[in-house]
């Protein structure tokens, strides 16, 4: 399998520092994720403006500087996923590769593919909304169908293998980690941010900003699980002799 330059991919010291970036990402994206859902939210006659209907009440300052700290906490998440590519690197080659290709996908449709046009969007549709509201319906189907869906799908494509692979190479014991670290991930993280949403109202300004950082509860929940249960130097050393030990066999 080609390494792309990663050498001892069970350096534990890397891996630890990429966990914590990961955290630190979550946590910067989870902030831009709030400031640009924050908003009470008007009612929608289609999809794309129910996707949009908090933007008539976000103030210009929530677009821009929640899409741009999205933009540098998601490709900074997309980096810190390398701490979970080492760590499956060298027992699932394969699950790594999936894993990788993942990775890749997500750094170069994320950020701008999938969240800073968020904030772009709701701009736009903001001031064609003052202008023309039947104009700025027909532009926010145009704009969610012809460019926002297409990178979503595209995203989920590259994405959900990487939630598969990890949970059954943590599951088969294929990492360093106990067994049971396969239920730190984005997936099960991201239910607490979806209820306490449904609780405090999808529409209310609390519940959508809570709502719209769902991804971002996810990817601290898995990060920060990961870094507080990282094993000790010992148990990696273990986990590589027994490999070593099942490739001389």
């Amino acid at each position: 399998m080609n390494s792309i330059g990663i050498d001892h991919n069970l350096d534990r010291a890397r891996i630890k520092k990429l966990l914590a970036i990961g955290l630190f990402a979550s946590i910067l994206t989870g902030i831009g994720d709030f400031l640009l859902g924050f908003a009470e939210n008007a009612a929608g006659n289609s999809l794309a403006a129910s996707v949009m209907a908090g933007a008539p009440n976000l103030a210009d300052w929530q677009m821009i500087a929640g899409g741009l700290l999205g933009f540098f906490g998601i490709f900074l998440e997309g980096l810190a996923c390398f701490a979970v590519y080492r760590l499956m690197a060298d027992a699932a080659p394969g699950y790594a590769h999936i894993y990788r290709a993942g990775i890749f996908g997500y750094i170069w449709l994320a950020p701008v593919g999938c969240h800073m046009n968020v904030g772009v969007l709701n701009l736009a549709y903001k001031y064609l909304l003052r202008a023309d509201a039947a104009l700025a319906a027909k532009a926010a189907d145009l704009l969610f169908y012809g460019f926002s869906e297409p990178v979503y799908l595209l995203l989920i494509l590259f994405w959900l293998p990487m939630m598969v692979v990890q949970f059954m190479a943590f599951s088969k014991g294929l990492t360093p980690y106990p067994r049971k670290a396969r239920w730190f991930c984005v997936l099960i993280g991201a239910i607490p941010a979806l209820a306490l949403s449904a609780i405090l109202g999808p529409d209310t300004a609390l519940g959508a900003g809570i709502g719209t950082m769902f991804l971002s509860f996810g990817n601290a929940f898995m990060f920060g699980g990961l870094l507080a249960t990282l094993p000790e130097a010992e148990r990696f050393e273990a986990f590589e002799g027994a490999l070593r030990g099942r490739s001389a066999g």
